[in-house]
């Protein structure tokens, strides 16, 4: 009887601690973006962008989580992006001789400390010449405070982009003692023929979650438990 009590207890304590992975979207959906003007915008389309330029564009305090675009006032000129909520792509214009134009995304994400890992994607089809495509991503310190998580860039050689960054187990820890929840990313285009657009699909940030097992299962080792005494007793 000890022996058969210690097996299922031990088989309870195992499903109590068993976990398993769930990959969990967390981007809000595309369903329309914001004007927002920025002075210095043309630095936000290139790889000189800095985090005193997305905290200026994206971070104020009053600025709402969502998406946004610039608007082509100061040094951007000319150009803003654009949503298409129906299949969850975003167009990024050009036009020649232009800084360029930008899409951003402020978000939060709520209890990070419940994530083990996150991944940054997107793709992006540029039209056949001209422009040149940047993307950065960051995060905010509890000081508010912007540091970078991520960035890179690419002359167009109309073959579509397709960028998968795993933020590293360092990054993550450091934005789960630091970390106030948001996030920023920005994707920007330059230069390029006039009337031609690139367009970003599949644009994503997923966070993998532990998820305790069902309790059907340790209902299931219940049932056994009951049965296995019942024949005990018998």
């Amino acid at each position: 009887m000890k022996k058969i009590l210690c097996t299922i207890c031990l088989g309870m304590a195992f499903l109590a601690t068993s976990v398993s992975a769930a990959t969990i979207g967390l981007m809000p959906e595309i369903t329309a973006i914001a004007r927002q003007g920025y002075n210095s915008a043309g630095r936000l389309a290139n790889n000189n962008i800095t985090a005193a330029d997305v905290k200026a564009w994206l971070g104020p305090a009053g600025r709402a989580d969502g998406w946004y675009t610039t608007t082509g006032n100061g040094d951007m000129r000319w150009g803003q992006a654009s949503a298409n909520a129906a299949d969850q792509t975003i167009t990024l214009p050009n036009m020649n001789g232009t800084a360029g134009v930008c899409v951003g995304l402020k978000m939060t994400i709520e209890n990070i400390q419940a994530y083990s890992g996150l991944t940054f994607s997107f793709s992006l089809t540029p039209p056949g010449t001209g422009p040149t495509y940047t993307y950065s991503v960051w995060y905010e310190t509890t000081d508010g405070e912007l540091v970078e998580l991520c960035r890179g860039s690419r002359g167009n050689n109309a073959s579509q982009w397709n960028v998968s960054y795993d933020v590293t187990d360092e990054q993550l820890a450091a934005m789960k003692t630091n970390g106030n929840g948001k996030v920023y990313a920005v994707i920007g285009s330059s230069g390029g023929n006039s009337g031609n657009s690139g367009i970003i699909r599949d644009i994503s940030l997923e966070g993998i979650l532990a998820v305790p097992e069902p309790a059907a299962a340790s209902l299931s080792l219940l049932g056994l438990a009951a049965l296995m005494l019942r024949r005990r007793r018998n």
